[in-house]
């Protein structure tokens, strides 16, 4: 390894990507590829002090914000490059408001290797300028500061042209007083003589500033705790604030006495400039978190737990708070994060409640600062210290309150950043109210699509497992339905509707209830189908796949009449373990004016088990690695005996457990299991449970 070159470490990029970037760079660079792992490892130190290193991420690297906070860029040693695609380009958005281009870069996955080796090469040749200039400096400054020698030649040459001369603020001590300075200082510090001369340089900065300068000033270097050149602040004359970079060197006059030296540098605009950025930069992370908070998966309560902690945190508040209005338009109090009140319940119930009140009845920021007062009862309800709310309003309805609680004073940028996530938290609470409500509509959907219950057949164990391809809003089109007719036979039915959605579930609903009627009368396979036919045609809907069976428990064994509409085929296995598909044909209904359905007689023993299911266990995945009816009766086949405790339920189980482990996350269809096992000699005719 060639610890003279800078380090490029490349992370999960594309082989090819990799290749070329490699092959381009080696003779400038080492490079190594590397993981997300692997990188803090090799990326480890004081930033500014680390080996020169650009770090490139792929597209496929997680969460890579939270990578670039963890890698410390750093402008004279680290900088990284992250490569984009359309899915995060919302979420790497961020990346330019808290880091420069000097540190971090953004490549779309979509450009070529070349414009990748582009980037990277710029980054690797400011890293070396940096360096080398860095070098440079450092030599130099160790040439001046290594020896006494310099020290008295500094110190000979202090009251005259240097001191005069000198672009930065140069004071001589003697202990803390101030003996001599130069004009720039007397112009930084408003310095006169003589009323300065002999005047404690602590002076100058208010009380509380003054102990640790004192340390500052008369702590050797190799112990002072503070930076070499602390920042220090104080109030100027005209009554405006200003810092002070103040570097500090033991040195000897013309008379070798030891004297105190102190560079002294305005630096007001560039800590005000810096604490802008500061503040820009944490707002700019609040708004992010609770952008991030309201479109997270989970229950409202938590996520709208996690912006009001955010916002606590980033603005230094005592509290915040979310207050509801509930259907009947009232306020509820419902999140909240505050400090150690003692009585916290009376801060927020008591005293904010009424605010919150204002609030809602403008529809608009309410700002209140409350009047001081020293008795302790009015100090539990008034003293909160400065109070304001924004309405949370999305489509022009109002949910509810936003509101903060701080002893701080509050600029406009606050304010501002206040609105904005009040404006975030309520499109986000009305996003998960609607999608409540479609819930509850698809629930009443689908509650006709299923039977409440499975009825409970004497001499028979019945299992079904239903498993919809997505959650939320999503109505399958996989349905069944168990029941006894009216001539003592038991009716089995598992289909599946073309579609999806709505109109889905109002073909299954058409054909259980067409179904259910039809029986009433008969349940005589040819009779049942056809009148479901007839009912699909006539309102012209899509077609429908089932699989119609009917038990008749007066037999010993039982007999079972099976009819398929196009429907995959029913498996039988036997007491012993052996299973097969059956051979059933038939018309989809819905299609041919006259449908055809030929009728398949088994004999159900002690033991056996039939098994109905829809095309999701055979095509989950649409055309790509389909399976046949063979290769679910080998499942069915490895199962323990029928005598094993509910045997219909552990086959319907094992029949969706090993539909999940094949097509995994190719799945892309509902999966319905319909089985039926024989456990004891039947009853008289009509005897169920």
């Amino acid at each position: 390894m060639d610890h003279s070159l800078p380090l490029l470490l490349l992370v999960d990029l594309p082989r090819q990507t990799a290749t070329t970037v490699t092959a381009e760079l080696a003779a400038t660079a080492e490079v190594l590829l590397s993981t997300v792992e692997d990188v803090p490892a090799r990326t480890g130190g004081t930033p500014g002090l680390r080996r020169p290193t650009v770090v490139v991420l792929g597209e496929t690297v997680t969460a890579p914000v939270g990578v670039v906070h963890s890698l410390r860029p750093h402008p004279a040693d680290l900088a990284v490059v992250v490569t984009t695609t359309p899915a995060t380009e919302d979420k790497l958005a961020v990346l330019p408001l808290l880091f420069s281009s000097d540190v971090v870069r953004r490549v779309a996955g979509g450009e070529t290797a070349q414009r990748m080796t582009h980037v990277v090469s710029e980054l690797l040749r400011r890293l070396t300028r940096r360096q080398a200039h860095a070098a440079a400096q450092a030599a130099a400054q160790q040439r001046l500061s290594s020896g006494i020698s310099i020290d008295r030649q500094l110190g000979r040459r202090l009251l005259g042209q240097f001191l005069t001369q000198a672009p930065i603020g140069v004071l001589m001590l003697d202990g803390d007083s101030m003996i001599a300075w130069n004009r720039r200082a007397a112009h930084v510090l408003d310095l006169t003589e003589p009323d300065s001369v002999r005047r404690p340089v602590t002076d100058l900065f208010p009380e509380d500033q003054r102990t640790a300068l004192h340390h500052h000033l008369t702590t050797p270097g190799q112990r002072r705790d503070a930076e070499p050149d602390a920042v220090f602040e104080r109030v100027r004359g005209d009554g405006t604030s200003q810092a002070l970079r103040m570097a500090v060197r033991q040195v000897l006059d013309t008379e070798g006495r030891s004297r105190t030296l102190v560079l002294t540098e305005d630096v007001t605009d560039r800590l005000h400039a810096q604490r802008r950025l500061a503040e820009r930069t944490s707002h700019a992370l609040l708004t992010a978190e609770v952008a991030a908070a309201m479109t997270a998966p989970g229950p409202l309560d938590e996520r709208l737990h996690r912006c009001v902690r955010a916002a606590t945190d980033r603005l230094g508040a005592d509290r915040v708070c979310i207050w509801n209005l509930n259907a009947r338009g009232e306020l509820v109090h419902a999140i909240c994060t505050e400090d150690d009140d003692e009585s916290p319940g009376i801060s927020c119930e008591t005293a904010q409640r009424a605010l919150a009140h204002q609030v809602v009845a403008a529809r608009r920021p309410y700002l209140d600062v409350p009047p001081r007062t020293d008795s302790h009862a009015d100090r539990l309800t008034n003293d909160r210290g400065l109070f304001t709310g924004f309405p949370l309003v999305s489509g022009g309805e109002l949910l509810g309150v936003l509101s903060l609680t701080t002893r701080l004073a509050l600029p406009a940028t606050v304010l501002a950043t206040l609105e904005n996530i009040a404006d975030q938290i309520a499109v986000g609470t009305q996003q998960d109210r609607l999608f409540n409500r479609l819930s509850e509509a698809t629930r009443a959907l689908e509650r006709p699509l299923l039977p409440p219950r499975l009825p409970e057949l004497r001499g028979f164990d019945l299992a079904a497992r239903y498993a919809p391809f997505s959650k939320g809003l999503h109505i399958g089109g996989d349905f069944y339905d168990a029941f006894t007719a009216p001539d003592g036979r038991h009716v089995l039915v598992l289909g599946d509707v073309c579609g999806k959605g709505p109109d889905a579930a109002a073909i299954t609903g058409l054909v259980r209830h067409t179904l259910w009627a039809a029986a009433q009368h008969t349940s005589d396979p040819d009779h049942v189908l056809s009148l479901i036919n007839n009912a699909l045609r006539r309102q012209k809907t899509p077609f429908c796949t089932l699989v119609y069976v009917v038990i008749d428990a007066t037999c010993t064994p039982a007999r079972l009449q099976i009819a398929s509409a196009g429907h995959p085929a029913p498996l039988l296995r036997r007491a012993k373990g052996d299973t097969a598909p059956l051979e059933t044909r038939g018309t989809l209904l819905g299609v041919l004016e006259t449908s055809h359905h030929p009728v398949t007689e088994v004999e159900l023993r002690p033991g056996d088990t039939l098994v109905l299911y829809t095309d999701g266990f055979t095509e989950g995945a649409g055309a790509v690695d389909q399976r046949g009816p063979e290769d679910l009766a080998a499942v069915v086949a490895s199962l323990p005996p029928a005598d094993e405790p509910a045997p219909a339920e552990n086959v319907a189980t094992a029949l969706l457990d090993d539909a999940h482990r094949w097509w995994g996350e190719r799945l892309r269809d509902d999966l319905a299991v319909l089985a039926l096992t024989a456990t004891a000699i039947h009853d008289p005719p009509g005897s169920v449970r």
